[in-house]
């Protein structure tokens, strides 16, 4: 009996009827605490971008999105479940589309390993996303939907797999990695291209390769007027002719 006595004092817990159940709602709060935090970081987004013309894709818009992802990826120290749930959860809830994409690509560009799979669903945005997988480092990038523009945009390694169709300026001036487009893609497919491949399984429009400098781009369907227009070097295919 007395060694029952001081086990029972050594482990308190061991009695406690409701020890389950505190900790199970102590598991509920931290959660609802991090759903805030993510939250938060929305509302504070939607404010950063307040004064910013949602159509507006130049330079300036582009490294104030990208640099605002960064800072807040450190400062909120972000894992990649924060990201997708930021993107695929919270961030509709504020934008119904433009360009986040750049932002999102901030807020991964630090934490994603070699080893890394992010998903994002543009299907919960009612308009087109631009700016995903902006320098994008490596890992692997998955987009599912449609109306991405200015995937891939100075992307330096890894892989960007979209199962949709996109818009325009896919692969723009992207140095290295690896682009695959499970559907049709638009017009300025590989724009200012240096390195890297892309691959369209479907069509595309125009300007297939615009001022290419280097890199592949294979497209397994028909392409449109002014293919490699201006272009210095690297391959471009089109496996199927257009009819005229």
């Amino acid at each position: 009996m007395q060694s029952l006595i001081k086990i029972l004092k050594k482990n308190p817990d061991l009695i406690r009827v409701d020890s389950f159940k505190e900790k199970t709602i102590k598991r509920k709060y931290e959660k609802s605490i991090k759903y805030d935090r993510l939250t938060e970081i929305a509302r504070q987004y939607a404010e950063f971008v307040s004064d910013t013309p949602k159509w507006k894709v130049d330079r300036y818009s582009i490294e104030k999105n990208f640099n605002f992802g960064l800072k807040i990826s450190k400062d909120c120290s972000l894992t990649l479940n924060d990201v997708e749930k930021l993107f695929n959860n919270i961030l509709p809830e504020y934008f119904g589309g433009g360009f986040i994409g750049f932002f999102i690509s901030g807020t991964y560009h630090e934490i994603i390993k070699e080893s890394d799979t992010l998903r994002l669903n543009l299907r919960v945005y009612p308009a087109s996303i631009s700016g995903l997988g902006f320098r994008h480092p490596c890992g692997k990038l998955e987009i599912s939907g449609n109306k991405a523009y200015h995937v891939g945009m100075q992307m330096t390694g890894g892989q960007i797999v979209i199962f949709g169709n996109t818009g325009n300026y896919i692969g723009k001036e992207m140095k290295e990695g690896k682009i695959i487009v499970h559907g049709t893609a638009r017009n300025f497919i590989g724009d200012r291209m240096e390195g890297g491949s892309i691959l369209i399984k479907g069509n595309t429009l125009d300007a297939v390769g615009m001022r290419m400098i280097g890199g592949q781009i294979v497209i397994e369907g028909t392409a449109g007027y002014w293919i490699g227009e201006g272009s210095k070097g690297g391959v471009i295919k089109i496996l199927l002719h257009r009819e005229s």
